[in-house]
Order: structure tokens, then sequence, then C-alpha cells
């Protein structure tokens, strides 16, 4: 996967990972560790802050 493919797909789950705090499912945390774990999957190299 190439770096631009990996940072649009982590900035789309980042939106989806807002959307599930703020309607309550998951925690702030919760979407932060899991933010942080797509991160190094993906290869992701932008910071985007919840």
């Amino acid at each position: 996967m190439t770096v631009r493919n990996a940072n649009i797909d982590y900035c789309g789950m980042i939106n989806l990972l807002r959307d599930l705090w703020k309607r309550g499912i998951c925690s702030k945390a919760e979407a932060q560790k899991i933010a942080a774990q797509l991160a190094v999957q993906y290869g992701a190299d932008i910071i985007i802050s919840f």
C-alpha cells in the first residue's frame, strides 16, 4: 500500500472512530488507542488528534 493511500485510509478510520466516540459507543481513550494501532498497521505518517 502506498503512503498516500495509507494516509487516506487512516483518515477515514479516524472519522469513524470520532463518530463512535461522539455517539458514546466507545470512550475517547479507547478510540485513541485504536487510532494509534491503526497508524502503525496502515503505515500512516500523518498526525491527527481527537
